[in-house]
């Protein structure tokens, strides 16, 4: 039961004599008992846009929120802030020795209770980045959870980057309850008992009460034969501030055709609208939207840039539980001309925003989410300037396979989430002489990253990639971004790619505070026709040495291009002319690659192209039975120069322990 100030204990009270509904909570010894669940006094009305709050390590009660103490979420104070126990037993007012594993809060039920004024929130914490390792929320919901009855239910972890630094993590959560059901509490904070949480502020900002549009209202059907395109972006258009757009569930349902994409869908397409949700009407069955033969460019698309959108604007989408399917048996990447320029292919777009060929916005690719990003500012200040960044898209559960050519899913923005997505078959890969295509109506070349993303503060989590055929997961750069607990797997047969998880950074060269950790890459690919290059990649120059001209974004690099080039130590490339680039870890930074593991691929770990003026902390990567690929240079010669199977191979810089070699040729 919460705390109840003297002041509102007769009217609580007086609710209690009429009404007690018993619900289940969870004791700090992992007990579960019954205890009574308070009938709320009369409500303030509080606005949308309200801010409930409390600076922990100064306040036990902020503004409509208090810090309880006891059991397992005890804390202690610490320079302002206030911190958590780690797993381990901190001092109590009420000398309890429970281990301490949770910060929890009490949001005061005249402010909030039983999902009124509105069931979405954001939730900001304060915390100090410090360590590696994660921490999640749990809070009362309407429903779901552990216990099925909304008690619990835990959000997507935040992983630490160790900078340092107080950072925020936002949490938009569309199904709150706030009923006092969690120990008598609305919200905790887990640290997962694998490091101390410090937290400075919590913030619960009330947003507006989400409209529920499906788009079977505006004419589209799942269940027949006709193109949705045109009723499904009807919908699309009429959603505001907040509402969730969802899609008819029943793959598994008798004449269940899914929704037939002819035009590509456009998430928004004229005012954006933050907070906007995209998802099934049953998560556990995700609706299928399928390409059709004609549709050109992208099955999804954040925007089209031919209207005027300010995609800066966009922030905090939500797309989960839905099946793309690209078709790629019937859609074409380049037709008889050779030429991607939509006169005998699938690329193009139904607006008027696709002239120049081979132009990569226009492919037909899967997801497309370019978010905003400012290319004039090299420190990616994308929290002091939220005005000329996308922000905080989260992607989860998202099913895509069947892509003909462009990337599969692909991202730009600043602290974005890509959690538990599904990739399944993307291009061709195969191209070496006497190789039979995947897709054998294309000719060489219509290769597909599994993902392809940029952009600062971004967590790439538990994300799976099968037969991806250029890399599984490219990043090409920014500062703060994860890449942990993905799995890439190239499988038997002529299946391949150029690399499973690469940091390439042809647009944003800084990626200090970066992670690649606890992947899984795995190669079982054709040794002739298919196989992995480069399991996991730092650093461009395995790409033709990274050579680039007329750098217009914050790329590393030096002037010129050379076999055995100077590390630029951070140094920005020119705005004009050629340049070589580097994957950059600033002066007292880190970046972190360690607890990886790489299954036959051609070089398990290549290091080229990466400077190191910080420092790279590696460990415990795990290299298994590397095996030969359809990698032509490594046969043939690359400079004079060939290679085999390797573990880890390390150039610009080596690495004690690591395999020198130059490898400054792709395929």
């Amino acid at each position: 039961m919460k705390r109840i100030p003297l002041f509102r204990l007769t009217l609580l009270l007086t609710g209690l004599l009429t009404a007690c509904n018993l619900v289940p909570v969870e004791t700090g010894l992992g007990i579960v008992t019954e205890t009574p669940s308070p009938v709320p006094p009369e409500r303030l009305d509080l606005p949308v846009m309200s801010v409930l709050s409390i600076l922990p390590g100064q306040e036990v009660e902020g503004n409509y929120i208090r810090l309880m103490s006891g059991g397992d979420v005890d804390t202690e104070v610490t320079d302002g802030s206030r911190r958590t126990g780690g797993g381990e037993t901190l001092p109590a007012e009420d000398g309890n020795t429970v281990p301490d594993t949770y910060m929890q809060f009490d949001i005061d039920d005249l402010a909030f209770f039983g999902g009124q004024p509105t069931t979405s929130v954001r939730v900001d914490i304060e915390y100090l980045d410090e360590g590696t390792d994660t921490f999640t929320l749990q809070y009362d919901a309407v429903s779901g959870g552990p216990y099925g009855n909304g008690t619990f239910v835990e959000s997507r972890p935040e992983v630490k980057r160790n900078s340092g630094e107080y950072r925020t993590a936002t949490f938009i959560l569309k199904d709150v309850h706030f009923s006092n059901r969690d120990n008598g509490s609305d919200i905790r904070l887990s640290d997962m008992t694998d490091g101390v949480e410090t937290i400075r502020r919590v913030a619960i900002t009330l947003l507006p009460i989400p409209v529920v549009i499906n788009v079977d209202e505006c004419g589209a059907d799942p269940f027949d034969e006709i193109p949705d395109s045109r009723a499904i972006q009807e919908c699309l258009n009429k959603a505001k501030s907040g509402d969730i757009v969802t899609f008819t569930s029943g793959e598994n349902t008798p004449g269940y055709q899914g929704y037939l994409i002819d035009r590509t869908i456009f998430l928004v397409i004229s005012n954006p609208q933050p907070y906007l949700t995209f998802t099934s009407t049953d998560p556990a069955n995700p609706a299928l939207l399928k390409a059709t033969s004609d549709l050109k460019g992208f099955v999804m698309k954040l925007f089209p840039r031919s209207l005027g959108v300010d995609p800066a604007k966009i922030d905090y989408l939500t797309l989960s539980y839905l099946h793309l399917d690209g078709n790629r048996e019937e859609r074409e990447c380049f037709g008889e001309d050779g030429i991607a320029n939509g006169l005998d292919d699938n690329w193009g777009s139904s607006l008027t925003e696709c002239s120049e060929a081979w132009d990569p916005w226009c492919n037909p690719g899967g997801l497309d989410l370019p978010g905003a990003e400012d290319w004039e500012d090299e420190t990616q200040a994308y929290e002091a300037h939220p005005d000329r960044w996308t922000t905080g898209l989260l992607v989860e559960g998202m099913h895509i396979t069947n892509i003909e050519c462009g990337t599969a899913f692909g991202m730009g923005g600043a602290g974005a989430v890509l959690i538990g997505n599904v990739i399944e078959d993307a291009g061709d890969h195969v191209h070496a002489a006497g190789c039979a295509q995947i897709d054998d109506e294309e000719g060489v070349g219509d290769w597909s990253d599994g993902i392809t993303f940029d952009g600062p503060a971004h967590l790439v989590l538990q994300n799976t990639v099968v037969n991806p055929t250029d890399i599984g997961i490219v990043f090409f750069g920014g500062r703060l971004t994860v890449i942990r607990g993905n799995t890439v797997h190239v499988t038997g047969g002529n299946h391949g790619a150029f690399g499973g998880i690469a940091v390439h950074p042809w647009g944003l060269g800084d990626v200090s505070f970066g992670q690649v950790a606890n992947n899984i890459v795995i190669s079982e690919g054709d040794e002739t026709c298919g196989g992995i290059h480069a399991g996991i990649n730092l650093g461009g120059h395995m790409w033709g040495g990274a050579c680039w001209n007329n750098a217009v974004t914050p790329v590393v690099g030096l002037p010129g291009c050379m076999s055995e080039p100077s590390p630029p130590r951070g140094a920005l490339c020119p705005d004009t002319g050629q340049c070589q680039l580097w994957a950059s870890i600033a002066e007292d930074a880190t970046y972190l690659l360690a607890g990886n593991s790489v299954r036959g691929a051609h070089i398990g770990y290549l290091v080229e192209g990466l400077d190191i003026v910080g420092e790279l902390i590696e460990h415990d990567n795990v290299s298994e039975t590397p095996r030969r690929s359809d990698w032509d240079a490594a046969r043939n010669g690359c400079g004079g120069i060939v290679w085999g199977p390797l573990d880890k191979v390390a150039h610009h810089p080596s690495l004690p322990g690591w395999t020198d070699k130059r490898v400054h040729c792709e395929r």
